[in-house]
């Protein structure tokens, strides 16, 4: 037999085997050695001192208060009265909180703050029908310009001041 001929009888495949399936049993020991030691190592029962400190770590920083009494929520005339701002009725505090993002740019068709052109027609119809489309909304103006907690007064108070800032 020379140095490049192959021996009749080659026991590398079946050795190469035997290795693998001693490192596939070696490594299913191991996890089932790791579960147990994990398993045995846990406690039985939680000490209420360590849970009483694991609610303490994960308590909300903070409560909000809605008007009832004790902190319960507010019902009837309480929550009627919570859901709507009770702020002054300031038409040039309404128009810069509520109107100033549509008005003072022009989105989607509304008009601009001091555009006479554009609230001529408008203001042709009449007071009372800007107030109802204030209030009630129109084409892609949702109802109160999308602020449904202001009352109708500080709304048709942001109409005065728009219109006041348009007229010719």
């Amino acid at each position: 037999m020379n140095a490049h001929s192959s021996p009749t009888s080659d026991n590398s495949a079946s050795a190469f085997t035997v290795v693998l399936l001693s490192l596939v049993a070696l490594t299913f020991v191991l996890a089932g050695l790791a579960v147990y030691l994990v398993n045995t190592s846990r406690p039985t029962a939680i000490d209420p001192t360590i849970a009483a400190l694991a609610d303490a770590r994960i308590q909300p920083v903070g409560e909000v208060y809605v008007g009832g009494e004790n902190g319960s929520p507010a019902t009837g005339a309480a929550a009627t009265a919570a859901a709507e701002d009770t702020g002054p009725v300031d038409g040039a505090a309404v128009y810069q909180q509520a109107c100033f993002s549509c008005h003072a740019t022009g989105v989607a068709g509304a008009p601009k703050l001091g555009d006479t052109a554009a609230w001529e027609s408008r203001l042709s119809q009449g007071i009372d029908v800007l107030y109802q489309h204030s209030l009630q909304g129109i084409r892609a103006m949702p109802p109160k310009g999308g602020f449904m907690n202001l009352s109708d007064e500080q709304v048709k108070a942001a109409v005065d001041h728009m219109v006041s800032q348009s007229q010719p």
